[in-house]
């Protein structure tokens, strides 16, 4: 349960990042939100789970990166074609935000992700104990 939270947590703060910078670039449509979509995937893939450094080899956070990266993009494309199109107005915002745009879908993403990324990796809840070692067989002669 405390993996959950976590991911969820830091997907949400990364997602809720990346959709404020494309908030005050003016909401971008296009091939823009698609890299917006495409970082935060990647950021949240390096972020969640297991931290890079603790990592056994350097390749498994750049798989996380590059795999998020594709679930970013995949995620936005998902949600841009099958969300509604209702309309969120705000106040100071010239535009109307729908929630189809990459503003308001880069909190869903990333909490997603992170989710997927934290109980995939993230290991156990409860710390573990080494295991003891045994002691080497001792030769016996009878």
């Amino acid at each position: 349960m405390g993996r959950a939270l976590v991911g969820l947590v830091k997907g949400i703060l990364i997602g809720g990042g990346i959709g404020f910078a494309l908030l005050k670039l003016h909401n971008p449509q296009g091939i823009l939100a698609f890299l917006f979509c495409a970082l935060l995937g990647a950021l949240v893939g390096v972020v969640c789970g297991q931290a890079p450094w603790k990592a056994a080899t350097l390749w498994t956070p750049i798989l996380k990166m590059v795999f998020g990266a594709a679930v970013g993009a995949g995620l936005y494309a998902v949600g841009h074609r099958f969300m509604p199109s209702m309309s969120i107005s705000i106040d100071g915002v010239a535009s109307k935000l729908s929630l189809q745009s990459a503003t308001v879908l880069a909190p869903i993403i990333g909490a997603l992700y992170g989710l997927f990324v934290e109980f995939d990796d993230g290991g156990s809840d409860t710390p573990t104990a080494p295991p003891k070692k045994s002691l080497p067989a001792k030769d016996l002669d009878l």
